[in-house]
């Protein structure tokens, strides 16, 4: 627990929250305002803090870039993964998500069982996101077996515009996201392969330069959602969203 002075002091820092659109964890509507199972665990967290907070939406990698530059930023949601386990300071588990898959067009003749033979494709990634680093993990090289996007957004456009796209990486739950920016539907998609080993386990965390009271403070707040059961209400509200399609 943190120190009744630290707390209570005029100074205690504002915690400023970055993320990304990204439903149904995070929803940007036009009005810039969030909503999302993410966000609803966020905000219910910092509601037990006593720190006053931001939380804005940008690419993410932009949000990636300044949960590690400045203190007093964190990041949601953020796979935990080996190579990233020293970047961050890490608050508490979200949501666990156990698949990652592979999505092609459906016009297309894609022959993959396993995931070595995803190396004689291309596969368009988001940079600094999970698919991104945890390919990077698995031997795959950008601008060899990936094409690196800065912009969410674009990837199912780019297997409809770009021959030279292959592949795209997402789990269950976003690709009808990906396909409603592209103005198609997941019929227009073929789930190619899934990635067994590559679960998006989501995280909150913060930058390294965050003191370790907040830290503490932050994770304390964020375990009591699940100890006195509104971990589980909000998870009921968002249930129909979070459970995976049947492909």
């Amino acid at each position: 627990m943190l120190p009744v002075s630290w707390v209570n002091a005029e100074n205690s820092p504002s915690i400023h929250l970055v993320t990304e659109h990204l439903p149904p964890y995070q929803i940007e509507a036009k009005n810039k305002s969030l909503s999302g199972f993410a966000v609803d665990v966020i905000k219910a967290t910092m509601k037990r803090s006593q720190y006053d907070y931001t939380l804005n939406s940008y690419s993410w990698s932009h949000s990636y870039k300044l949960a590690q530059a400045k203190a007093n930023h964190c990041i949601f949601s953020l796979a935990r993964t080996k190579s990233r386990e020293t970047l961050f300071k890490w608050v508490g588990p979200i949501y666990y998500v156990n698949n990652t898959a592979m999505w092609a067009l459906k016009t297309r003749t894609i022959q993959v069982e396993n995931l070595n033979d995803v190396k004689k494709y291309t596969v368009a990634v988001s940079r600094d996101d999970m698919t991104h680093i945890g390919l990077i993990e698995r031997g795959f090289k950008e601008n060899e077996h990936l094409y690196v996007l800065d912009n969410t957004k674009s990837l199912v456009k780019l297997l409809l515009t770009r021959p030279g796209i292959d592949l795209i990486v997402a789990n269950d739950m976003t690709i009808k996201f990906h396909t409603d920016l592209a103005g198609v539907t997941i019929d227009d998609l073929q789930r190619v392969y899934e990635i067994k080993n590559l679960p998006l386990n989501l995280f909150f965390a913060c930058s390294k330069q965050t003191d370790d009271n907040i830290i503490k403070h932050l994770s304390k707040n964020l375990q009591s959602l699940y100890q006195d059961g509104s971990y589980d209400t909000i998870l009921k509200k968002w249930r129909d969203q979070l459970l995976s399609p049947d492909f």
